[in-house]
């Protein structure tokens, strides 16, 4: 037969409804009063909360804030680096009598007021991120002979949707004005009006030419010179005037940069520069009635204003401009549907793509700072708890309901959380003001600074004087103990089971954004979860290895060992502590394990996408190639070309890229740049086998299947394979398309030939794309060559590049979040470890007190301390630099790492001993100054005191 007992001190039974007003008021009676004294008793206590609170707050704040300022910075550095490419430009159709008919007077009117419709048809998100429609006209470009030299010319027209706004000054000659052209000769026989069959008449267009070219180019005012774009008749520019720009800077020039100075021809051009004569608008409708209608594009152009781009609508943006592109019949005209020219779309969606990015790994650390500095401000809530256990005690046996208890607590903590959340959250909106961010965050962190002390004090309360019935046989009461133990491993394992399902899930989706561009919170609680289930196996594990060391101190003599392990047993039984610096220590080993990954992913994306010292992309001659390889400081030059989507294999289905390198030249780079090249000198060595060259690892299983070929311009070539290399160098630059399967984990089929061999076997040159030019000169030798400055030619200095992705305000901005986050993290560690030194003190006081009446010295005293709290920051950093590990290289993916390197493929995990040393040696400076602070308040204890009382 089973009986119960119940404990004494059982509360009475409920009151009637009668009498629950007066319940009410002795919950709240005095609690002021009482919360008054209290504070100030505690107030040295309450201060720490209440600064830990504030600057929680704060940084929940201020970082998301700062998050968004850098994204919007973000944003509007690709807007205006893009230039002229970022323009949504709108090429309207042409009247089909452009050509055949009498000029019109209104032509640049006409123009203007279809730039007005297009910008009224433009949707309103487009509207606010560009300025007001400027427009041109322009002719296809055409070699003449003008002043005695050869150029590559076109007309031009530059406006706005504002007629009669001057936009130059003609400091020579006069503006170009409307042309007098002959009529036709009629003949009036006896079977009427007839047009005489002749050779229409000789036109005349007056143009205007920047006075700079005309410097340049020894040019006057007056000359005359024929047009050679298509029209029904012969046609003359005639040079009426000079001018000069009145704002060089403005938006209509930005697109036509030969109509202010001269620029050099293309490579292979019979002519020595490009040029663009300026048409005004009397002098446009002569151009559009001379010129037929496949010789005149009109253009009217958006430009883009980087500084009315923001992060939250630039995918907005970019959405509404596909829909746009998809469907360019919202400016159509009675003429025709028009054409949209715009990179815009691409460029704001990898601007989103690295934002996102960013935002993923500032959301980690803002969930880790929030949940670090929430578990500190328990920690604060017990230990403030844990100083008034006697008088809480003292008050529920008196009578003191728990409600009463927890409205006290509130009384005290409410006001102060308040005061202090609001102090947090003023400063951060002085500090970085806008309307940005979420406040969630932190308004979670104040209701647990607020309400924790409450519920300390109702769980001490509640256990002391529960009024439960306990079984008084022995066998029940372990086996409700074993009921408990048996929930309390449900729910460990639970715990376990959701981090490891965070993890495989958020790796398996990898970074995708949530509707609203916020990264989930799956993915930023993720280091939490695991940090969380950590603590549970650190819990089960820690009791048995210190039985077993207590078992080992035993054997052996001193005291320090044998006390030292019973009494971490109790300290560590809580979970609190070790969770708070687990989380701490593994965010910050997080924060410089993804720093290093990142600087050291850089480097790998600036050989990957510069690929030597100096990258030139376009057309370069190979004369140009030449004189680079005798250029000082040069160790190599290797040009190259690259054709995509060849066929590899007969009716293998499978589509390669093949790149055409001076292979001997290219091997130089790689020895120079520090890299293995094996097998590329070999394929400049002729082979009767075929075409020698090297593969992908996932080609060469084709060519193992099937022969060795590949569809050049006439046919099959065969390939002699000469060995496989893992990375091929890219000189096309990859489509959204092919991106978007690199980074999700598709291959890339590739090999590699000797251009010269190439030539050889196909029986055709093969024009230059790309040249990689190696050595500490080859910046100067690029530059001394003149082709930083070619027409057509793209000039790459890796420094550059690297410096540039590296203080762009992404770069910049993570490196300063992840360092600073990671001192910040250290703080927040060094107060947790301190609170819970002074929690467990007053327990250890009592070992202590009792040992120094036999006789104790202070030095072994701090041994015993030191001994007691080493385990729990053993531990913790163990499992935090697990954790911090874990992290990075489980998420690569799901961080978007990658996509901050500038290169797929090129983030790598990096391991670095900094962090990992840096959280130890902040976690044992504060505990050896935390021993050593406690030994020195223990001096002050008199040992008759000590004696009388039995504890301190």
């Amino acid at each position: 037969m089973t009986t119960t007992t119940t404990r004494p001190g059982t509360p009475a039974a409920a009151p009637p409804p009668d009498q629950r007003g007066g319940a009410l008021r002795a919950a709240t009676a005095l609690a002021p009063l009482v919360s008054r004294r209290r504070s100030r008793d505690d107030a040295g206590l309450l201060t720490l909360a209440a600064v830990l609170l504030a600057v929680t707050v704060l940084l929940s704040v201020a970082l998301p804030r700062l998050q968004a300022r850098t994204a919007d910075a973000t944003v509007r550095g690709v807007v205006a680096e893009a230039g002229t490419d970022a323009d949504v430009a709108i090429r309207l159709p042409n009247r089909d009598d452009i050509g055949a008919r009498e000029p019109d007077p209104d032509e640049a009117t006409l123009l203007a007021n279809s730039a007005s419709v297009v910008w009224g048809e433009t949707p309103r998100t487009i509207r606010a991120v560009t300025s007001a429609p400027v427009t041109g006209v322009e002719t296809i470009t055409r070699t003449a002979r003008v002043a005695g030299a050869g150029q590559v010319m076109r007309l031009v027209h530059v406006g706005s949707n504002e007629v009669g706004v001057p936009l130059v000054r003609w400091v020579e000659g006069t503006a170009p004005a409307a042309s007098v052209w002959a009529a036709p000769v009629e003949d009036t026989g006896s079977t009427g009006p007839a047009i005489i069959d002749r050779p229409a008449p000789e036109r005349e267009i007056q143009v205007g030419l920047a006075a700079r070219t005309a410097e340049e180019l020894g040019i006057d005012v007056g000359t005359r010179f024929p047009l050679t774009l298509p029209a029904p008749g012969r046609v003359v520019a005639h040079v009426t005037g000079l001018f000069e720009p009145i704002d060089a800077t403005a938006a209509q020039w930005q697109t036509y940069d030969d109509l202010l100075a001269p620029f050099p021809a293309a490579t292979g051009s019979k002519a020595e520069n490009r040029v663009a004569y300026l048409l005004s608008d009397e002098s446009l409708a002569d151009a559009m009635a001379a010129l037929q209608v496949t010789a005149i594009s009109r253009l009217v152009r958006l430009p883009a204003e980087p500084e009315a781009f923001s992060e939250r609508g630039a995918a907005t943006v970019a959405r509404d401009l596909s829909v746009l592109l998809a469907t360019p019949g919202t400016y159509a005209t009675p003429d025709g549907q028009p054409g949209i020219e715009t990179d815009l779309p691409a460029v704001l969606d990898d601007a989103v793509d690295r934002l996102t990015a960013a935002r993923a790994q500032a959301s980690v650390l803002l969930v880790g700072l929030a949940t670090v500095g929430a578990l500190a401000l328990v920690l604060a809530a017990r230990l403030l708890v844990g100083r008034r256990e006697g008088l809480l005690l003292a008050e529920r046996a008196r009578g003191a309901s728990v409600a009463s208890v927890v409205v006290r607590a509130l009384t005290e903590s409410v006001p102060v959380g308040l005061v202090a959340a609001a102090t947090g959250a003023l400063v951060a909106v002085l500090v970085v003001p806008g309307t940005e961010g979420s406040w969630l965050v932190a308004g979670l962190v104040a209701v647990v600074a607020m309400v924790a002390p409450a519920v300390a004090s109702a769980l001490v309360v509640r256990r002391a004087w529960t009024g439960a019935r306990q079984p008084a046989n022995r066998s029940d009461r372990e086996r409700v103990a074993r009921r408990q133990g048996a929930r309390r491993v449900t729910a460990e394992l639970a715990l376990a089971a959701i981090a490891a399902a965070a993890v495989v899930s958020v790796r398996g989706r990898g970074l995708v954004p949530s509707s609203t561009g916020d990264v989930d919170l799956l993915l930023a609680a993720a280091p939490a979860l695991l940090a969380a289930a950590a603590t549970v196996l650190a819990a089960r594990v820690l009791p048995p290895v210190l039985r077993g060391l207590s078992r080992a101190a035993t054997r052996r003599r001193g005291l320090v060992g044998v006390v030292a392990s019973a009494r971490a047993a109790r300290a560590t039984g809580t979970l609190v502590p070790i969770l708070t610096l687990t989380t701490a220590v593994a965010l910050v080993v997080f924060s410089g394990t993804t720093a290093v990954t990142v600087r050291a992913g850089q480097l790998t994306a600036a050989d990957v996408v510069v690929g030597a010292t100096v990258r030139l992309d376009g057309s370069v001659s190979t004369e140009e190639v030449d004189l680079l390889r005798t250029a000082p400081g040069v160790d190599a030059v290797a040009s190259a070309s690259e054709r995509i989507g060849r066929s590899f294999g007969q009716s293998s289905g499978v589509k390669a890229r093949v790149l055409m390198v001076d292979a001997v030249d290219m091997a130089r780079v790689l020895e120079a740049r520090g890299e293995p090249s094996d097998g590329w000198a070999r394929l400049a060595e002729p082979s009767t086998a075929g075409l020698p060259a090297l593969l992908t690892p996932d080609l060469l299983r084709t060519a193992q299947i099937l022969e060795p070929e590949f569809m050049a311009a006439d046919g099959f070539v065969p390939i002699d394979v000469q060995g496989t290399v893992d990375d091929v160098p890219r000189v096309v630059p990859l489509d959204d398309e092919a991106l978007a399967e690199l980074q999700a984990g598709g291959t890339d089929p590739a090999f590699v030939v000797d251009r010269a061999r190439y030539q050889e076997v196909v029986g055709s040159a093969v024009p230059l794309q790309t040249v990689w030019v190696q050595g500490e000169g080859a910046a100067a030798a690029v530059r001394d060559a003149g082709l930083e400055d070619k027409a057509g030619v793209k000039v790459t200095v890796r420094e550059q590049w690297l410096d540039s992705a590296r203080s762009s305000p992404v770069g910049a901005g993570l490196t300063i979040l992840l360092l600073g986050s990671a001192a910040v993290l250290a703080m927040y560690a060094a107060v947790a470890l301190a609170l819970t030194v002074v929690a467990t003190s007053r327990e250890r006081g009592r070992t202590l007190s009792a040992l120094r009446t036999q006789g104790l010295d202070a030095r072994t005293a701090r041994a015993l301390t030191l001994g007691e709290l080493a385990p729990l920051a053993v531990v913790s950093v163990l499992a935090g630099t697990a954790i911090g590990v874990v992290v990075p290289w489980a998420l690569t993916d799901a961080l978007g790492l990658d996509l901050l390197t500038g290169a797929p493929g090129t983030a790598e995990l990096r391991l670095t001993w900094v962090p990992v040393a840096g959280a130890a040696a902040v976690i044992a400076v504060s505990l050896v100054a935390a021993v050593l602070v406690e030994s020195a308040v223990r001096r002050r204890d008199r040992l008759g005191e000590v004696l009388r009382v039995g504890e301190r």
